[in-house]
């Protein structure tokens, strides 16, 4: 598990809704996708575009969001069940 019991049993309080806004799309996602808007200024910058004309195209936008919220919300899933299940071992007397 990768928070501390007490500190999961709070999040698992507030719910999945709100660990997946948070933790998944927030913490998770927003530097993802700040990382790969970093790697399209190289990667996918059409020849001949400046980079101001690239952070300005709506596309650079629709595929920042597109991989904020898809990564965040993947990630967040995993970590949900996989923090579920540690938690439910724990209770049950597992490590």
């Amino acid at each position: 598990m990768s928070f501390i019991k007490e500190i999961w049993a709070e999040k698992r309080k507030r719910g999945i809704g709100r660990f997946l806004l948070i933790d998944g799309i927030l913490i998770m996602g927003g530097p993802f996708a700040v990382v790969m808007q970093v790697l399209g200024v190289f990667l996918l910058r059409e020849e001949g575009q400046s980079i101001g004309e690239y952070f300005t195209a709506t596309r650079t936008w629709v595929t920042f969001l597109l991989h904020g919220t898809l990564f965040g919300l993947i990630m967040g899933f995993v970590n949900w069940y996989r923090n579920e299940k540690a938690f439910a071992a724990s209770e049950n007397g597992g490590t």
